[in-house]
């Protein structure tokens, strides 16, 4: 049975990150590092074990705080770094605003709003997973990518199978075929991306980008009406282009 957060309890966990970034940020070590990183997962652990939190919490909680972590190690600019500590604050009191009962259990016009911003969290995340994935295969060469594109394609199927859940709660064997066949077709894609010559900025987006439209259109497949494909092509037509755009403008960046 789900047991309601203490209200400190609550608050605690919008900050814990934040401050955890902040000591990572002015401690560049390898040992504050992963002390703090185990702190952070013991923590959230501890709670969803005492709390038996809603799955939805538990992976945001651990998923936002992997993707803080990576874009903090990956960006240089200092400013940039203080704004994303600021908005990790504001993406956890998010996360812990949804996880309140009175919202979980909402009526659907509020609920949808919310639940598109937990939509687009999830593709935060997956965004920052892949480059770090990206990242990691091109400063560490040496490091197998096939053993990262499996954890990446796992992750970002894992995902999309989140995404799905907050639509369709009872069609688990569903889903998790689906999720499946997701984790194989980003498997295959990334070992096309890692040919291109760009960075692993341009890799990550590139790659989610195809990721959301797919998730996106087996979310729209799952529903009773299926895929209304008349009200899709110019959608699909906007996005070929912009992607080829980018695409051609992403060498001069």
């Amino acid at each position: 049975m789900k047991k309601s957060k203490p209200l400190f309890v609550a608050i605690f966990s919008v900050f814990i990150l934040p401050f955890f970034l902040l000591v990572i940020n002015f401690f560049p070590s390898s040992h504050v590092f992963l002390i703090a990183m185990g702190l952070l997962v013991a923590y959230f652990s501890f709670i969803a074990f005492r709390y038996n939190l809603d799955k939805s919490e538990i992976a945001l909680n651990f998923m936002t705080s992997w993707s803080f972590v990576v874009l903090l190690l990956l960006v240089e600019n200092v400013l940039i770094r203080y704004v994303l500590i600021a908005f990790s604050t504001l993406v956890f009191f998010f996360i812990a605003y949804w996880s309140r009962p009175q919202v979980s259990h909402s009526i659907y016009v509020k609920e949808k709003p919310l639940r598109r911003m937990m939509m687009m969290l999830y593709v935060f995340n997956t965004y920052a997973f892949l480059i770090g994935a990206y990242a990691l295969h091109i400063y560490f060469t040496n490091f197998s990518f096939v053993l990262i594109s499996v954890v990446s394609s796992v992750y970002s199927a894992f995902a999309a199978y989140m995404i799905w859940s907050l639509y369709f709660k009872s069609e688990f064997k569903k889903l998790a075929i689906w999720a499946i066949i997701f984790a194989t077709v980003v498997f295959e894609l990334m070992w096309v991306m890692i040919y291109l010559p760009f960075g692993y900025l341009a890799l990550g987006l590139l790659t989610v980008w195809i990721w959301y439209l797919l998730q996106l259109f087996v979310r729209f497949h799952l529903t009773k009406e299926d895929i209304v494909w008349k009200q899709q092509i110019s959608f699909l037509l906007v996005n070929l282009i912009l992607y080829i755009f980018v695409l051609y403008i992403i060498r001069w960046v």
